[in-house]
């Protein structure tokens, strides 16, 4: 394990994974693993290859070595933190678990110093939103940005996200998927692609549509009775067909 960075780490198995090739530990998973933040590691996580490798399964993803994250001791931890942020915005998406963790790790001061490292800049600016919007207060003594172009805290690219509503304090498009107490965050594959792109609930209307909507009734009706039963048998129990209909 490396010792002369802050964050990142040279690793040949982690989190119980035997890594193809020796990289750098990166991202979401090399911040919860140095602060040994009380969350579950990111699936994929991130390895920066020794070499040129791009290499990506549902355990880990590889990414060349020119993409190594510069953590090195002669930045502060605050300034190392924010360099694989960036790197984790860049490459894997929002973990709001990470950066939940991270407001109630650090100091309003040291989130301060954070957000303050590239004031203006589109990532530092969706940390910035980020972190307010999961303290729902402001960082004190931080001004308002302006005469710049709007940014999604959402990359679409990797994640899904909904219609934008504007924060012009930092200027950036809230599409975050849910509030502050429920947001699920679902990351875009080609699996899920393909499905959307099949448009099953227009291809179950044509379907139905020739059918009357009485034998519609009768077999929701029953397939509802053959849940219920299934249910009862799942638990040992053996009820009454008209105990069954009321609990359908």
């Amino acid at each position: 394990m490396s010792c002369s960075a802050h964050f990142s780490f040279l690793a040949p198995v982690f989190n119980g994974i035997s890594l193809p090739d020796e990289g750098f530990i990166s991202g979401y998973a090399a911040i919860i693993h140095g602060l040994q933040l009380p969350v579950p590691l990111p699936i994929p996580f991130t390895v920066v290859s020794l070499k040129t490798v791009r290499v990506q399964n549902d355990n880990f993803t590889y990414l060349p070595k020119s993409y190594k994250v510069d953590d090195s001791l002669e930045y502060t931890e605050i300034q190392a933190l924010y360099k694989h942020l960036v790197f984790a915005l860049k490459y894997e998406g929002v973990n709001l678990l990470v950066f939940s963790a991270l407001v109630k790790h650090y100091s309003e001061e040291e989130l301060i110093q954070l957000v303050s490292i590239e004031p203006t800049g589109q990532y530092s600016r969706r940390i910035w939103f980020l972190i307010e919007w999961l303290l729902g207060s402001e960082l004190t003594g931080i001004s308002s940005i302006s005469k710049k172009s709007y940014v999604d805290v959402i990359d679409t690219q990797l994640q899904y996200g909904i219609k934008a509503i504007r924060s012009p304090r930092q200027m950036v498009n809230n599409n975050l998927p849910g509030t502050v107490d429920f947001c699920p965050l679902v990351r875009k594959t080609a699996f899920l692609e393909h499905h959307i792109q099949e448009n099953l609930s227009a291809r179950n209307k044509i379907y139905l549509k020739g059918i009357r909507k009485s034998i519609l009734q009768r077999a929701a009706s029953f397939l509802l009775l053959k849940d219920s039963k299934a249910s009862f048998t799942i638990e040992g129990e053996s009820p009454k067909s008209k105990r069954t209909a009321r609990w359908g």
